[in-house]
């Protein structure tokens, strides 16, 4: 268990979130691996255009975007389709999306079990 890249959603529950492998995602786009960094997270491009949103949201026409439920809930919606999928292919064994035995939740009910 990585202390100090680990998610604290994981580190607790031993399942990966909807975020997991997008620092590594980042560390192999900065290292030119960008076939890397799309197995890791295919969605780490949109974190920057997300930030920029929010960031220049008081902008006239990035504040258009910023205040319109469609667009949050379509993000929403490509976010948590993706992780679905990931889920489906690579939960529990495959390593961005692997489950975490030493998890806290996992080893107090490996006490009870």
């Amino acid at each position: 268990m990585d202390g100090l890249l680990m998610c604290l959603f994981r580190w607790i529950t031993g399942i990966p979130c909807p975020g997991c492998g997008m620092t590594r995602s980042f560390l192999h786009l900065l290292s030119g691996q960008i076939d890397e960094a799309f197995y890791y997270h295919p969605l780490f491009w949109l974190v920057p255009i997300l930030f920029g949103i929010v960031l220049l949201r008081k902008q006239p026409i990035i504040q258009k975007v910023y205040a319109s439920k469609a667009f949050w809930t379509a993000m929403l919606v490509v976010i948590l389709g993706v992780y679905s999928y990931r889920m489906v292919q690579f939960f529990p064994h495959q390593v961005p999306l692997d489950f975490e035995e030493k998890a806290l939740i996992p080893r107090i009910l490996s006490n009870f079990l």
